[in-house]
Formats: C-alpha cells, sequence, structure tokens
C-alpha cells in the first residue's frame, strides 16, 4: 500500500502546473521532480502552494495541489497569523499525509513541525543550501522567523542535506544528525534546441546579486573571439532588479554575448543542449545547482567558483577556480582540449548515472519515507 506524503513548497505551483513564472527556484524544481517520481511509483502525493488562480486540490501528473493564500492577500503585520498561518495550517489537515516534507530554512519549517508533533505525523527538513545550516548566513529576515525555524529543525524527525558540508554543519551548529540525499535529476527527453547556433558557453539562473552574473559578463568581455549565452530574469526587488537592468546594460555592448532573459522552465533545458560548456559564478555557498544536472545530463562539463564538497575536482567533471584571473584560461581547455574534454564527458556520464539520476534517489527517499511513516502514530 502507498504511502501519503505531502510536500509543503509554497512556491512551486508554477513548476508543477508547467507555466511560466520568473521566480523558480532550485527547491522547488527538485521537490516537483522527486514528487512526481513517488506519485508514479503509486503513493499518494499531495503539495500545498500558494493561491495561484488555480482551483483548491486540482490534479497534476497524479500529485494533489491544495492552495493557502495569495502572496498579496492578508492586512500588513496581521498577514502572517492571518491568512498565511490559518491557511497553511488547514491545508496541512486537508492533505491528510504520514510524512510531511519541507526545503529551505523558513518560518514553515517551525510550523510544519508543530503540526506534526500536534497530529502525530512525522516531519522531513532538507536543505536548499550552506547557508540554511549555518545561523550566521541563514537567509531570514526576522528573528521571528528565525525563531520559527529554528524550532523546527529541532524538531523535525529527519533532515535531509545535499551534501557532506552540510551534513557537518548540521551537527556542528545544531548538534543533530541527517541523512546525505544528493539533488536528483529525470530527464528522459532532452527537448528541442533553442534555435541559437551551438557551441556557446552558458550561465544559467535568477539574476541575483549573491550569484555573482557580472562575473560571466567580465569573462566575455575577456575572451572576445568566445560566443557566450545568459538565461535568466531579475529577482524580486528593486537591488535585484538593479543587478538585472547593469547586465542588459553591459550586453548590448557586447557582440559576442546575447541574454535570453526570462525562460519558462520547461523550455531551459533547450539551452543546455546547444551548449559547450556552463559557467557557475555564484558566492561558495550555494547549496547544489540544478544548472550542474542539467549539464551533466548531457556530457557537459562545468566551469565554477562553488565545487560542493570537492566533487568536480575529484571526479573531474569541470574546472574549479578561485579568482577571475584563472578563468579565461580556464574555459580555454575546456574548450580547445578535445582529449581531456572526452575523458570528461566519460567521467560524467558515469558519476551522474552514479550519484544523481532518479533510478538511484528515489529508491532513498523511499525508504526514509516508509521507515517514518512506519512509525507514525
Amino acid at each position: 500500500m502507498g504511502m501519503r506524503i505531502c510536500f509543503v513548497a509554497l512556491n512551486a505551483y508554477p513548476t508543477l502546473a508547467g507555466e511560466g513564472e520568473i521566480r523558480v527556484g532550485g527547491a522547488e524544481v527538485q521537490q516537483c521532480l522527486i514528487g512526481k517520481h513517488l506519485a508514479r511509483r503509486g503513493h499518494q502525493v499531495s503539495f500545498i502552494t500558494r493561491d495561484h488562480g488555480q482551483p483548491d486540490a486540482v490534479t497534476i501528473d497524479g500529485i494533489t495541489v491544495h492552495k493557502t493564500y495569495r502572496q498579496e492577500d492578508g492586512i500588513r503585520y496581521l498577514r502572517f497569523f492571518h491568512p498565511r498561518i490559518t491557511s497553511i495550517w488547514r491545508a496541512l489537515r486537508r492533505a491528510d499525509a504520514d510524512v510531511y516534507y519541507q526545503r529551505c530554512a523558513g518560518m514553515t519549517t517551525g510550523l510544519l513541525a508543530l503540526f506534526c508533533r500536534r497530529h502525530g505525523r512525522k516531519f522531513v527538513f532538507a536543505s536548499a543550501s550552506d547557508a540554511d545550516l549555518d545561523p550566521h548566513r541563514v537567509i531570514i529576515t526576522n528573528a521571528r522567523d528565525y525563531q520559527f525555524f529554528n524550532y523546527g529543525l529541532r524538531k523535525a524527525d529527519a533532515v535531509v542535506t545535499q551534501t557532506q558540508t552540510q551534513l557537518r554543519l548540521l551537527r556542528d551548529n545544531y548538534g543533530r544528525d541527517g541523512e546525505v540525499i544528493p539533488n536528483a535529476w529525470l530527464e528522459p527527453d532532452l527537448g528541442e534546441d533553442c534555435g541559437l547556433p551551438p557551441g556557446y558557453v552558458l550561465w544559467v539562473s535568477t539574476l541575483r546579486s549573491w550569484k555573482r552574473p557580472g562575473l560571466f559578463v567580465d569573462l566575455a568581455e575577456r575572451m572576445p573571439g568566445t560566443r557566450f549565452v545568459m538565461v535568466g530574469g531579475p529577482a524580486v526587488g528593486k537591488a535585484e532588479e538593479a543587478v538585472y537592468e547593469e547586465i542588459e546594460r553591459r550586453a548590448r555592448r557586447l557582440p559576442n554575448f546575447h541574454l535570453e532573459g526570462f525562460v519558462p522552465f520547461p523550455r531551459v533545458g533547450g539551452y543546455f543542449n546547444g551548449a559547450r560548456v556552463v559557467v557557475n559564478t555564484s558566492e561558495p555557498s550555494e547549496g547544489f545547482p540544478n544548472a550542474f544536472l542539467q549539464a551533466w545530463r548531457r556530457g557537459i562539463p562545468v566551469l565554477t567558483y562553488f565545487d560542493p564538497d570537492d566533487i568536480v575536482k575529484r571526479f573531474r567533471l569541470g574546472a574549479v577556480v578561485t579568482g577571475a584571473d584563472e578563468m579565461p584560461a580556464a574555459l580555454a581547455s575546456l574548450l580547445n582540449d578535445e582529449q581531456a574534454r572526452l575523458e570528461m564527458q566519460a567521467n560524467i556520464a558515469a558519476y551522474f548515472n552514479a550519484h544523481h539520476d532518479m533510478a538511484m534517489i528515489g529508491p532513498r527517499y523511499e525508504r526514509l519515507f516508509s521507515d517514518l511513516a512506519g512509525k507514525t502514530g
């Protein structure tokens, strides 16, 4: 008999439904991939999301989606309690799951822990970045929400981390253990190409300041004979919108640089199809970029400042740099050394299949949830 599993992912509805929205985060993508896999395995899967105008309890790919509040609903200073907490709590009851899963540090972590303890259910928290497990870097804007998160992390029945680095942070900072389950990827159909001539260097993400997109433009300026493509829209907020506007201004002056802007998630894969190298410029505390997995699914090496658990170096999946001055030579080597590239493609295929294919990761989540569900009550 299948389990009842609920994913609490307030921003996930557009990704589940395949609709376009500028903000598509890696945490939402991962939860949707895992949820759809579990639904195909015969489990009763539900999601709790914000209200994007969809009917309540709509079914998508075998998943029931319970809606909560609209982002703009409620009166300032009061909306935290109503309609946000009240609508989430009601949706949790409607989901009636054995196990509830939530990813990324936030107020919701504490609310889930409180609900599950009160109703005899099990709660799994999953980290989405190194910062989630570092009190000095966690991206939570106020003390109230941090207290909710701190309570939830300590009371969760299980904690999942993406990397060994995150597991060490969990042990060192919160004094509890967890289980490392790497991010999964399932993309049996690589989709249509984007229409751009292939062979370019690719950067894909929402343009946020901490992802340092300007470093990619700097690289294009230093390598005028190489084509560069950037895919991603602006993040929310005036400061982040200014980041995008600055990139847009600089891109117009570069004949070898193409800024595509926002692309709906279902179409993003087409841009990877034509890439020769994928570049990541994020600060070295990101979680585990989905762009790595999209690249490695196609045998494409990555050039990155951020190397989770040193896997890029250890398994030779691309190149790692520590500063902008190292970027041009590292990129030139990845582009021009054909023998090294063929060896790297073999490394990438072996590593991806062993560590990130859904056929490997899906059963680990099923075992975790099954062990917890057996203890429900």
